[in-house]
């Protein structure tokens, strides 16, 4: 059994899709909902109706904690649903096939084939906007099909045995390293990619890079350089600039495991091989990204916050 976790907020451009094309291999997903103020949780809500198995869990914590709340779930999934691997995947992340001779509905039993005393980790590839984007499409895996093209550095995240989460595990923010006294070695799954599709449109990255920073501001310990990537972002939209395609292609290499590696930067058309199921939605609607709407919850929700901190005082 493999279980999916993550953490969700404000995803309901791309929740649907990353639902729809993980459960070719998923057992499961087991999500916690930031205080989403987008249409997250109805999407997920629906697609839980559908028959997906879905379980979402409500998070009310104000600062960016994703470490501390991915280990909760990890502990919370192995006692509810005793699955043999736990694959922690952000809500813009889908898990592909990079190699010819792995299909997409292998994935699955290539998973639980793996030797469950190892960490294994997949690379990242990253998908961008551009301008040949048929801007119309609302399922953003099938609009976004253009990528980076593999680097000597990747980027990758981490595919946990359940058996190794026991007395010692740790997990690095991000879900880009993690450790365990069981562990016996390292592997990392060429056959996968996770295609991450971080930058969506405009709207989208406008208002993660807003929230998230804010996000990141607020934690008391939040140690130098860390968010960089929003805050840089944060930064190019406070200077008043909502992004175009230049733009959002340039954020997207915030995200490469070396951002000023020009000499690998090659952007490839690689659209997701999936069957067309997954790319068919039934609950997305054009314009899900509301900028200003999901600034204004944030500042409300501070604001409530720091009332109530206020009453203590």
């Amino acid at each position: 059994m493999i279980s999916v976790i993550g953490v969700v907020k404000n995803a309901a451009d791309i929740i649907e899709s990353m639902i729809r094309c993980n459960a070719i291999w998923a057992d499961n997903f087991v999500l916690l909902d930031n205080m989403s103020s987008d249409r997250t949780a109805e999407i997920l809500e629906s697609l839980k109706k559908e028959g997906f198995p879905i379980e979402v869990l409500e998070d009310h914590e104000q600062s960016h904690l994703q470490k501390e709340k991915m280990l909760k779930l990890i502990a919370y999934v192995k006692e509810k649903y005793s699955p043999d691997f736990i694959f922690p995947l952000d809500d813009d992340e889908i898990v592909v096939s990079s190699s010819a001779g792995l299909k997409p509905g292998e994935i699955k039993s290539a998973i639980e084939g793996l030797d469950r005393s190892m960490l294994y980790y997949v690379s990242w590839r990253n998908y961008i906007p551009a301008d040949e984007d048929d801007a119309g499409e609302v399922c953003v895996p099938k609009r976004l099909r253009f990528c980076f093209d593999d680097e000597p550095r990747m980027t990758k995240k981490v595919l946990i045995p359940a058996a190794l989460t026991g007395e010692g595990f740790s997990l690095a923010d991000g879900n880009h390293y993690a450790d365990s006294p069981a562990v016996k070695g390292r592997v990392h799954l060429k056959d996968l990619r996770i295609a991450h599709f971080p930058v969506r449109s405009p709207e989208q990255i406008a208002s993660k890079a807003a929230v998230g920073w804010i996000n990141n501001l607020i934690i008391n310990d939040r140690a130098e350089g860390q968010a960089y990537h929003w805050e840089r972002m944060f930064n190019i939209i406070k200077g008043g600039t909502i992004p175009g395609t230049d733009l959002m292609q340039a954020m997207c290499t915030l995200y490469r495991e070396d951002p000023n590696d020009e000499e690998h930067l090659n952007v490839v058309l690689k659209p997701l091989d999936l069957p067309a199921e997954c790319f068919t939605l039934r609950y997305t609607r054009p314009g899900e990204a509301n900028l200003l709407a999901n600034i204004c919850r944030r500042m409300e929700e501070l604001a409530l916050a720091y009332s109530e901190l206020k009453k203590k005082v």
